[in-house]
Parts: structure tokens; C-alpha cells; sequence
């Protein structure tokens, strides 16, 4: 029993081999469909087009569920010290991967736009319930932890339910409830970088975990011999320069393991992998020289293909 349906600008899948979730599937489309009106940044009435609207102007308005997604964005720019950023709107939509070919933007264009990203410039007032950006133009994205936050809710709410074997697929953003019926572990590829979805260099068994991948293998082109990416450092508002193909992290909380996953990528692996073990999480880095990098924890579960 499964449902697919298109949402964040991608395909998802939930599969359940429970039989009495089948009628739960419809609900977790929806759940997904209003986190995505909500969360937004291509949505002009999302309260996240809303903040970014008035950024230099005026507070906004926002619920608790609003607050917890930005507070939980801010913790992990805090954790990674600015290499996960939500305000980098600015510099995502100047180089525009996947959209503009292989265009390059002005060095004199990003250095403006840079001073327009910074995670600290995002006031979130608790007690008064608001979030304000500060300086005019500013603008937030909420795509780097917004899949997560979806398959935690949908996980959350199946649960609640009663069903306890599912797997969820959102862009390969992949969390699970429990194993399989047969009692096997949910078997999950890790995506070869550099070949086409669906080849992987090896498998890993989860259950009741996330695993999310950040890569450069799906948005990119290549001009003078070098890789632009769609995976921008917030220090610099390039590409990140890391020396990484892709990033795969394992955790409990998909939401968290969203975030963690670009500011593995933008870090680098000896940095990454400080972090990934302060956090209690797995990772595997895949280095541009096609070498493998992985935490203790990941390596033990990994079965590469042979």
C-alpha cells in the first residue's frame, strides 16, 4: 500500500504494509500539501514571503509552528557557525542552478547580495510572537529543513495512528516507522554522486531513523572544467568548495538531519564529521576524488556493493 504525490518541488512516497494506514495516506498528502503552502518560499501568501516582504520594515506575525521552524533553523546556523543559513534566498535566487545554465553571476552582484545573509539578522521574538528580518531585501528559505519537517509530521501522525511499519520518501529524504513486517530492516540505497539516481555504491538497514542526502549530482553545470552546484556556501555565496560530492547522514529527527546534512556539505568532512558526532548522528562523505569518508557508526552499518 503506498501513495505518491508531488510536493517541494519533487516526488514523495510513503509505503506502508500496514493495512488499516491505507486510509491515513490521504491525510499525509494533505499534511504535506499545507506545510508547503505555509513554508514556502515560492508561495507569494506563505508567511515565509510574508517576513521576507517586510524584511528592514516591520515584525510579522507568526504561530508557534512558525517559530519552531525558524528557532530549530537558527540552532543549526548556530551549531554549524553559519554554514547552514536560511537567509542565503538572496544569493540561491541571483545564481539560480538548475534554471539559468550555466550562467555566473557577478562577482560585484554577490559581494552586495552577501551582506544580505546572515542568520543573525533574524529576530524571533517569543514573547511577542514575531519574526523580523532586519535589513531591506533580505529574504528566507525554508528548503533545507522543510522536507524534514514533513516527514517528522507525517511519521508523527501515522504513529498516532497505529502504524508501525511505514517508509517515507520525500525526495530522498527518507524516514522510517519500524522495520519491515517480515522483520527486516527498511533497506536504503546511498546514491552514487556521479551516476544516475538509482545507482548506489552501497546500502544501509534502517528503522525508526531518517537518512537525508545533500549532493551536487542533480542541480549543476560545468564551465571551464569546474562544477557550480546548487549548494552555496553562506560565508561566501558561491558554491561550496568543500571537496565533496555528496553528504548522508542518519539520525532521529528528520528535520534536524535536513539541516545537518548542507552544513556537512558546506563544511567539509574532517569539520563535518566533528559535528555529525557532537550531534550523535552517522555520516558518509563522498569526496570529489570519489573516495568514501564515513563516521564510526556509519561504517558499521554500510554494505557496500560489490
Amino acid at each position: 500500500m503506498q501513495i505518491s504525490f508531488k510536493a517541494f518541488g519533487t516526488y514523495n512516497q510513503i509505503i506502508t504494509e500496514d493495512e488499516h494506514c491505507q486510509a491515513l495516506l490521504d491525510e499525509c498528502r494533505r499534511i504535506c500539501e499545507a506545510i508547503e503552502e505555509k513554508f514556502s518560499t515560492f508561495r507569494p501568501a506563505s508567511i515565509i514571503s510574508d517576513i521576507s516582504a517586510h524584511a528592514g520594515v516591520r515584525p510579522i506575525a507568526i504561530d508557534e509552528e512558525t517559530f519552531f521552524m525558524l528557532k530549530r533553523a537558527q540552532d543549526f546556523s548556530n551549531l554549524s557557525k553559519g554554514a547552514f543559513d536560511i537567509t542565503i534566498r538572496p544569493a540561491t535566487a541571483l545564481w539560480g542552478i538548475g534554471k539559468k545554465g550555466d550562467f555566473i553571476p557577478d562577482g560585484q552582484e554577490i559581494g552586495r547580495l552577501h551582506e544580505l545573509v546572515d542568520y543573525r539578522d533574524l529576530i524571533l521574538d517569543k514573547k511577542n510572537g514575531t519574526a523580523l528580518l532586519q535589513k531591506a531585501g533580505q529574504q528566507i528559505d525554508l528548503g533545507g529543513i522543510a522536507k524534514g519537517y514533513a516527514a517528522d509530521k507525517t511519521r508523527e501522525y501515522l504513529m498516532q495512528n497505529g502504524c508501525r511499519t511505514a517508509l517515507i520518501n520525500f525526495g530522498g529524504n527518507i524516514a522510517t516507522i519500524g522495520g519491515k513486517r517480515n522483520g527486516e530492516f527498511w533497506q536504503i540505497g546511498v546514491q552514487n554522486p556521479l551516476a544516475k539516481r538509482g545507482e548506489f555504491i552501497g546500502t544501509v538497514g534502517l528503522s525508526d531513523q531518517t537518512m537525508v542526502t545533500s549532493g551536487v549530482n542533480e542541480r549543476f553545470f560545468i564551465h571551464g572544467g569546474k562544477r557550480y552546484h546548487h549548494i552555496l556556501d553562506p560565508r561566501t555565496c558561491y558554491p561550496a568548495d568543500s571537496s565533496l560530492l555528496s553528504v548522508t547522514v542518519i539520525g532521529t529527527r528528520s528535520i534536524d538531519m535536513d539541516a545537518l546534512s548542507t552544513a556537512l556539505f558546506v563544511l567539509g568532512p574532517d569539520e563535518g564529521a566533528k559535528l555529525a558526532n557532537q550531534m550523535g548522528c552517522h555520516a558518509l562523505f563522498i569526496l570529489t576524488t570519489q573516495q568514501i569518508f564515513a563516521t564510526e557508526g556509519f561504517t558499521k552499518i554500510l554494505k557496500r556493493k560489490v
